[in-house]
């Protein structure tokens, strides 16, 4: 501050000495200094003259010699250049002066008027305080309004600035600066620092003393926060800060716990002036209400009350089901849900000893309190009988529930069957119905006779030759549920089949017979079902040449028990004549026969379209375009390219044929004075014309 001080009146003093001056100017002399009107008359000039008030100062002549007059005798300098400076400047001096430039013939050439004013250096200023309040600059209470008052005396000053920490202030929404003094309306407790004020004119600057200001503000807006906020805290585990804020000067903190003074406890570490309190670990013991006091000099507030949220343990885990009934695989849903005391437990799932599987049919929710506590099984399958266990757990400990299987049943397989084998003279009827829990009630009747099992009832017959038009039944029957089927013994039937049906295929396309057999109805919808015994297939062509096909080639045969398909592929005239399907079970066999008219493929009607022909017409005219096209360009090499002259007398002594839009012509190149013509004659002995360019002919 102090190379402030002294720097900006010399950088001042150095202007007004040493700048140029120009029509108009304002000059700024320091009282007692010196100044210098530095001008440049022109160069023709004979006499200057330097005048204030309409009063010679001073007087030059270029030819040589220049006095100053009147009260500046001694202590003025005119410059052969026109310049002047003044020495020991007074008070009196503070005038506007002319200087005029002329010539011999008293001709004036140039006149400038410039001003002077004179300052004196500036003194430093006392900066002041005073208060509405019975208070001091190092005690003022937030709130009151304060004035500072920046006293230069009777210097005279135009410029007052206020400065706290060495920044302006004046812009600050709560304080108004005029002149030479600042109002606090009202002064608050951002406003202690250090306070000074300069005063400047235009030619020094000065600086005050300082002035140190403190206010003091009431304890307000007393508050007490934890850095847990209502988050769980675990005893032995976790630590605690809880931090007591307050608005105010000079404050002070104290703790309670409960409403009594905090007991001293190694837990317990205040810091940070005693705002903040520290608890590590947290105990059981915290469990009760934490408050703060702030105080200072003026007042004292007590802040709001904080509980912390501590954690206990996981205890009483218990794992329930909501039914007892038994479950049915593939068609019953059961929820499981587990319980437990304590904070935050979560929940985690095990079967049959290891953790729950990945599956899509176990569903775990309870995403809020507490998380994953249900499972639900949808549907239920033959492995999840048990038993199951769930696991509660906190970051203290954990806990498993008691376990918990269920009930389960499932259906046997698809649908009853009814089937026979034969081995050699034996024939075996079996009616099955396995894979059920509990196992399903099967019953099987036959001529008559009735007998009973579980899953599957067998029976032997010693013949097979007795049993055309018998039936085999079987009955199904569990849990609630029933299934039948019945198995006709005779020979393969095939209803709805016409022997010698004929088939009809245009030669180049597939033929296609087929054998459908009394169809065996499984539909796992339905509860009966009505079979055929089951046959082997073979084919064969009988006429017009018999023998038996195989699969292979464009011959494609596919059998089942129950069908049978013949297809040829790409026909012709040579696949006409009757086919034979044999089928054949433990009954006998059946034959089947089909004709195949094989149709030629239809012949393309005579004539032609519309569009055909005009298709053709359009194609012609295409055709004659494109020869006019090439005979066009032909003409052009030959002929447009060339400057032709009619009448001409150049001889033809070397013929070349030609022909030009159809007129057969004679080529002849001259031999005479101009070589470069070539002349196309008409074979009837006419001259058609001359041609020139020859070289771009040839």
């Amino acid at each position: 501050m102090d190379l402030y001080k002294c720097y900006l009146p010399c950088m001042l003093l150095l202007v007004i000495v040493s700048g140029a001056v120009s029509d108009g100017t304002v000059l700024n002399g320091i009282l007692g200094g010196s100044v210098l009107f530095n001008v440049s008359v022109p160069s023709e000039t004979f006499q200057i003259t330097w005048n204030t008030n309409n009063v010679p100062i001073a007087q030059a002549f270029t030819t040589g010699g220049s006095q100053c007059l009147n009260q500046f005798m001694g202590r003025c300098e005119l410059f052969m250049n026109g310049s002047l400076r003044l020495d020991g400047i007074r008070q009196t001096d503070q005038e506007e002066y002319t200087v005029t430039a002329q010539l011999q013939n008293i001709t004036i050439i140039e006149t400038k008027k410039l001003q002077l004013n004179i300052y004196t250096l500036l003194n430093p200023p006392v900066l002041k305080f005073n208060s509405t309040y019975n208070t001091t600059p190092d005690r003022l209470v937030g709130g009151s309004n304060v004035t500072l008052h920046c006293d230069a005396g009777s210097q005279t000053v135009l410029t007052y600035t206020f400065y706290r920490d060495q920044k302006t202030i004046c812009s600050e929404p709560h304080v108004t600066c005029r002149d030479s003094v600042l109002n606090f309306q009202p002064i608050t407790e951002t406003d202690s620092g250090t306070y000074i004020c300069t005063t400047q004119n235009p030619v020094s600057t000065n600086t005050s003393n300082s002035l140190q200001l403190t206010v003091i503000v009431p304890v307000s807006e007393v508050t007490l926060t934890t850095n847990t906020s209502d988050s769980l805290v675990w005893p032995g585990k976790d630590s605690v800060s809880l931090r007591c804020s307050a608005r105010g000067t000079d404050v002070s903190f104290s703790w309670r716990l409960q409403g009594a003074p905090l007991p001293l406890n190694p837990r317990y570490n205040v810091t940070n002036n005693s705002s903040i309190l520290i608890i590590s670990p947290v105990s059981a013991t915290d469990n009760g209400s934490f408050t703060c006091t702030a105080k200072n000099v003026i007042n004292n507030i007590t802040s709001n009350e904080v509980t912390l949220n501590l954690a206990s343990p996981v205890s009483d885990v218990r794992l329930s089901s909501n039914t007892s009934a038994l479950l049915i695989e593939g068609e019953d849903s059961v929820s499981l849900h587990c319980s437990a005391q304590g904070s935050a437990v979560s929940f985690s799932w095990i079967l049959n000893g290891e953790p729950l599987p990945q599956s899509p049919h176990y569903h775990i929710t309870g995403d809020n309190s507490p998380p994953n506590s249900n499972l639900t099984i949808s549907p239920v399958s033959r492995n999840d009988n048990g038993p199951f266990i769930c696991r509660g757990s906190n970051l203290a400990n954990n806990e498993s529930s008691n376990t918990l299987s269920l009930d389960l049943a499932w259906r046997p397989t698809g649908n009853i069957s009814c089937t026979t084998e034969v081995y050699k003279q034996l024939l075996q009827l079996n009616c099955s119905w396995p894979g059920g829990q509990p196992a399903a009630n099967v019953t099987m009747i036959y001529n008559n006779v009735t007998e009973i099992n579980y899953n599957q009832v067998i029976r032997n017959l010693t013949s097979n030759n007795n049993v055309q038009g018998s039936i085999l039944t079987c009955n199904g029957d569990q849990l609630g549920k029933t299934s039948s089927c019945t198995l006709t013994f005779e020979s393969p039937q095939s209803p709805g089949h016409d022997n010698g049906k004929i088939t009809e295929v245009t030669e180049g396309n597939a033929a296609v017979m087929t054998v459908n057999l009394r169809p065996g109805h499984q539909d796992r919808a339905t509860t009966f079902s009505s079979q055929v015994l089951p046959a082997t297939f073979s084919w064969a062509r009988l006429s017009p040449n018999p023998s038996p096909i195989q699969d292979g080639g464009k011959f494609k045969v596919n059998s089942t028990e129950y069908t049978s398909n013949l297809e040829i592929s790409d026909v012709t005239k040579d696949e006409n004549g009757k086919y034979e399907c044999r089928a054949e079970n433990v009954i006998g066999s059946t034959t089947f026969t089909f004709t195949l008219n094989v149709e030629a493929k239809p012949v393309s009607k005579s004539g032609l379209s519309g569009g055909e022909i005009a298709g053709i017409v359009i194609g012609a005219l295409a055709g004659v375009v494109i020869i006019g096209i090439i005979v066009f360009f032909i003409v052009k090499r030959y002929v447009t390219k060339t400057h032709l002259y009619e009448n001409s007398d150049i001889p033809p002594p070397h013929i070349y044929e030609t022909t030009i839009k159809g007129v057969e012509m004679e080529k002849t190149k001259s031999t005479n004075q101009n070589p470069h013509y070539e002349t196309l004659i008409r074979t009837d002995g006419a001259l058609y014309s001359n041609v020139t360019n020859v070289s771009t002919m040839r």
